[in-house]
């Protein structure tokens, strides 16, 4: 006994008897009560959320449903010489062929694909271009459902404030130019998200270009072979079906107002290469210009600069990526526009500027969340009669915006 132990603690211990078996069986009772407990409770919490899963995919299924099966669009905002591409190459039984001669051509990830006849296509290293130019990413239910809903919401915010939407999806150099994809592509392309964005986009205010932009190219290059926007008169052709379209949905608007003047010929010149950094320098001559009848009359821009200072911007109404936001007036267009853009907006910057008596232009930021704009609070702050929504078919690799609650 060690000299430090109490006595009473001896006693206690040398009197404390060995628990019974059974004892310490009851010992464990609460444990395994405890833990019956948790398993139901798991359980329980997995049928919870699965059932609220199976729920959720079932009103996106639903979304997708109803919005198909909407009355259709005037056929001025259709191209029904598109037909889809199959589903079924990169999610059925072919997916792990499809996807091992994929693999083979290692290229295909970087910046640069080189096609056939001098044409370039940026790779999966610029917003995942090439899967998406064969459907390699095809998106679940939810990600086209939140696409749709996105826009549903958008118009029905619009409407509301007595504003008309136009949805214009500038199409890829791959819709226009499928038979210039590397020849391993062939068998390889699926539906792309363009596809099932208008397949599934009911009586949405969306605008089908690729239409327009096929019975130019008849006459002239509508994309260049090196660069990946479209050519000012690819842009031209596109804009004149926007017209027709808009003017269908919404009869008497501003839209009604709008000249579009009639091309009298095609200038062509060298392209601006995009490519070059990646090795092609070539410089073909198919960048197309329109020339049209109506004479060009000088439209005034505003440019906001970062620092939130104005200046005057070209006079033809041109507004770059980088100038935005901008605003311009014409004496002799019509109403005004809150247009949502990108860098393919470019192109069509001066043809905007004529068309409105004044443009509001900003970007949509599909590339940056954090920044989107809340168009409806936008649209108000311009005065817009209608809001023009324009963007580059690559950006539905980004997630759709949420609307402002209200």
């Amino acid at each position: 006994m060690s000299a430090g132990t109490p006595l009473h603690n001896v006693h206690a211990v040398e009197q404390e008897k060995p628990r019974s078996h059974a004892r310490r069986i009851l010992h464990f009772v609460p444990l395994a009560v405890l833990m019956v407990i948790v398993l139901v409770l798991a359980v329980i919490g997995g049928s919870t959320r699965l059932a609220a899963h199976e729920a959720a995919l079932q009103q996106q299924r639903q979304v997708l449903t109803q919005a198909s099966q909407q009355e259709s669009l005037p056929a001025s905002c259709t191209s029904s010489q598109f037909p889809s591409h199959p589903m079924d190459i990169w999610t059925g039984a072919r997916t792990a062929d499809s996807e091992a001669k994929f693999a083979a051509h290692p290229d295909a990830l970087g910046m640069r694909v080189a096609g056939r006849d001098g044409f370039d296509f940026w790779g999966d290293a610029q917003s995942q271009n090439m899967s998406q130019a064969l459907g390699r990413a095809p998106w679940l239910d939810s990600q086209l459902a939140q696409w749709v809903t996105y826009f549903q919401g958008l118009d029905k915010q619009l409407r509301k404030d007595g504003r008309d939407l136009v949805i214009v999806v500038a199409p890829a150099k791959w819709e226009l130019y499928r038979d210039q994809l590397p020849e391993w592509t062939q068998e390889l392309q699926g539906r792309t998200h363009l596809e099932q964005f208008l397949q599934h986009s009911g009586d949405l205010p969306v605008v089908d270009v690729r239409g327009a932009m096929q019975e130019a190219k008849q006459t002239a290059p509508v994309f260049s072979a090196v660069n990946s926007h479209w050519t000012p008169y690819g842009a031209y052709a596109a804009w004149r079906q926007t017209v027709a379209c808009a003017e269908a949905l919404h009869p008497g608007s501003v839209w009604s107002k709008i000249q579009v003047p009639a091309v009298t010929g095609v200038e062509t010149g060298a392209a601006p290469n995009e490519f070059t950094p990646y090795g092609d320098t070539s410089t073909p001559q198919d960048w197309t210009t329109p020339v049209t009848a109506a004479a060009t009359e000088a439209a005034r821009s505003t440019i906001t600069t970062p620092d939130g200072q104005q200046k005057a911007g070209p006079s033809d109404g041109a507004v770059g990526l980088l100038d935005m936001p901008a605003r311009t007036e014409s004496t002799s267009g019509a109403g005004r526009a809150l247009i949502l853009r990108d860098s393919t907006g470019e192109a069509l910057a001066p043809a905007w500027a004529h068309a409105f008596q004044s443009t509001c232009q900003i970007r949509h930021n599909f590339d940056y969340p954090d920044k989107r704009p809340d168009v409806a609070a936008e649209a108000k702050t311009c005065g817009a009669d209608t809001v023009l929504f324009v963007f580059a078919e690559r950006y539905f690799s980004q997630a759709p915006p949420a609307l402002p609650a209200g």
